[in-house]
């Protein structure tokens, strides 16, 4: 809730317990009954009022946690593509060097198709 609202917010309900209090009086009702009914009322507002304070603060927070998060996935993401691509850069050295598939499995644990795969593409083949 912006600042502009939550205060013509509250001067709204300044006014309407004003009212309020002026019109209890005038029926008569004991002027302790309209001061304890006003005063109750206005806890209620200023408890509103920090309710949404906290609000607002709150969904700041989140915000500012749902960021970090984004960023990181994203370093998540960046270091295992860097793991990956490490990987299958050691595969394909170790193919170039005679490794053959049990070498690149347990090495750079790469999947049984892919160690059978790189040497069909790299072995032989210039850096």
């Amino acid at each position: 809730m912006s600042a502009t609202l939550i205060a013509g917010t509250a001067a709204l309900a300044a006014l309407a317990i004003a009212a309020l209090t002026i019109a209890l009086v005038s029926w008569r009702w004991p002027r302790h009954a309209a001061a304890a009914l006003a005063d109750a009322l206005a806890v209620a507002l200023e408890g509103a009022l920090s309710a949404e304070t906290q609000q607002a603060e709150l969904r700041e927070a989140l915000g500012a946690l749902r960021g970090r998060l984004d960023r990181m996935i994203l370093t998540q993401s960046r270091m295992e593509q860097t793991v990956e691509t490490s990987g299958y850069q050691a595969a394909i050295d170790l193919t170039r060097e005679g490794a053959d598939d049990d070498v690149l499995t347990n090495t750079c644990g790469l999947a049984r198709g892919e160690a059978r795969l790189i040497p069909n593409l790299y072995q032989g083949h210039a850096h």
